[in-house]
């Protein structure tokens, strides 16, 4: 008897999309708030342009897509992004961070 052993995919693996949503959530309601990344004034307003909960389903499809899950990254490119942005003072580079947890968590 031969059993088809096949490893489970990282989308798997990371608990499905709700598992991968609920870290996204945690995630994006700490960068939204952090002084350090929205010392940036375009930064600051980028965070803020879209809704929350809009901008978490992208980051939840973005992770979702690469990691074998169903979901497919319906945002712009960050190409694109970048091709609009590439007259401000935008920065790809931030502020290197050791912790997303806010002092005194």
């Amino acid at each position: 008897m031969c059993a088809d052993i096949t490893k489970p995919s990282l989308y798997d693996r990371l608990g499905g999309v709700y598992a991968i949503a609920s870290v996204v959530d945690d995630f994006i309601d700490r960068i939204m708030i952090d002084p350090a990344l929205n010392a940036n004034p375009l930064l600051h307003d980028a965070h803020h342009r879209v809704g929350k909960a809009g901008f978490k389903y992208l980051v939840t499809e973005m992770v979702g897509w690469p990691t074998g899950g169903p979901q497919k990254y319906t945002g712009r490119s960050m190409r694109s992004r970048l091709r609009s942005s590439r007259n401000s003072s935008l920065s790809c580079r931030a502020p290197r961070r050791t912790s997303l947890v806010p002092p005194g968590r």
